[in-house]
């Protein structure tokens, strides 16, 4: 089967749904379908690339996002290469003016991260005025957000990770279409992977420094730990940002750890091999978000084998079903518990790493969700 991908992000550019398109774009090819990924320019790549069963073209800039003539270069593209549908994702309401279109294949929007669903807006705000701040800004970003909406409600067929975020968007009032259908993000098994401990209790927060990755709960939850395990680290891997009213995050985080900085560290954006060997390090992987939808550090941690503790707002719950220490509420003393208990059991921290590398290999390797992905939307569009 043809399958086109259209989204802005695609490697190099853009970040986590640039990685999904890629990875997803690849398990089909390797389950012997063809794809073809219309994606944005960037500098020192070819805006046509043939690969092996498939087809890149790069060919529009971020002012031409959401543009009628994008639009309908890609629906021609699509009927060049036969495709049975084209993908694209909700942020920034990309899909829009494809759903638009009357002669056109299917359009199946991913839901990945979107500021309609208020669980994911408002997740950014610490501070109560800080919701009165986002809902200025996205007054003054009112055409994305309705363009947002308009793809959620009016795609083909509407896919998300996780039956949370369905769940969100119809309680909130979306008028979901008529087919939705629930798809995981693939995780590609690691080869010869093996997990090597620091020699004192390290913890690991993967991801931006942001408010919504659950960066105030990190000094409770250090104050709760230190007196059982005075030697331990917090490790945190990833990059800076910037919120409405704070400023760096970076800076505001470190003012608020106070007393217990000293067993921070920042390790700001990493490579492939350095996010590696922190994950090694880890004795236990830490993801107190106050909402994320299917997260890739929990899908990394899972195929390392590494024990994670994770929050219940979002699809964690969902990735990490019927495994036990798992999910607890950052918010409340749960959390640290669960931190405890597996930072003081080696057995513990080692039998559920297995739990989670053998749920990993079954449930989101590419080969499996490639097949669910064909089989779900050929059922539903056919």
């Amino acid at each position: 089967m043809n399958i086109l991908f259209f989204c802005w992000e695609y490697p190099p550019q853009g970040s986590g749904i640039g990685r999904y398109v890629a990875e997803m774009s690849s398990a089909l090819r390797a389950n012997g379908h063809y794809t073809v990924v219309v994606t944005s320019r960037s500098p020192d790549t070819l805006e046509r690339e043939n690969l092996e069963s498939g087809m890149i073209y790069r060919i529009f800039d971020r002012t031409e996002l959401r543009s009628r003539k994008t639009a309908e270069q890609a629906v021609e593209i699509a009927r060049r290469h036969d495709a049975a549908w084209i993908e694209g994702a909700d942020h920034w309401g990309e899909c829009e003016p494809l759903l638009r279109l009357r002669n056109r294949p299917p359009v199946v929007v991913k839901m990945h991260y979107n500021d309609v669903l208020l669980k994911s807006r408002y997740a950014q705000a610490w501070y109560p005025w800080q919701r009165l701040m986002i809902d200025l800004a996205c007054l003054r970003q009112w055409r994305s957000i309705r363009a947002e909406r308009y793809s959620l409600e009016q795609a083909d067929v509407l896919l998300a990770c996780c039956q949370r975020s369905l769940a969100e968007a119809q309680g909130q009032g979306i008028r979901l279409p008529r087919q939705t259908a629930v798809i995981p993000n693939p995780m590609r098994p690691l080869s010869a992977w093996k997990n090597k401990e620091s020699g004192h209790p390290t913890l690991l927060l993967v991801g931006r420094l942001d408010v919504g990755k659950g960066l105030p709960y990190v000094r409770p939850l250090l104050e709760n730990l230190l007196p059982a395990f005075p030697e331990l680290t917090l490790e945190i891997a990833g990059g800076d940002s910037y919120a409405r009213g704070l400023g760096s995050i970076r800076h505001w985080f470190l003012k608020q750890l106070g007393p217990v900085c000293g067993h921070v560290r920042l390790l700001g954006s990493l490579s492939r091999e350095a996010l590696d060997d922190a994950y090694r390090r880890a004795w236990v992987v830490i993801a107190p978000s106050r909402w994320d939808t299917f997260p890739q550090v929990v899908l990394e941690s899972m195929a390392r084998g590494k024990p994670i503790v994770a929050s219940p707002h979002g699809g964690m719950p969902e990735m990490l079903d019927k495994i036990p220490h798992t999910i607890a509420d950052p918010a409340t003393p749960a959390f640290a518990n669960m931190v405890r208990h597996l930072i003081g059991s080696p057995k513990e921290r080692t039998a559920l790493g297995k739990q989670t590398q053998a749920r990993v290999h079954t449930l989101y390797s590419p080969t499996q969700v490639a097949d669910q992905y064909i089989q779900a939307l050929a059922a539903k569009l056919f």
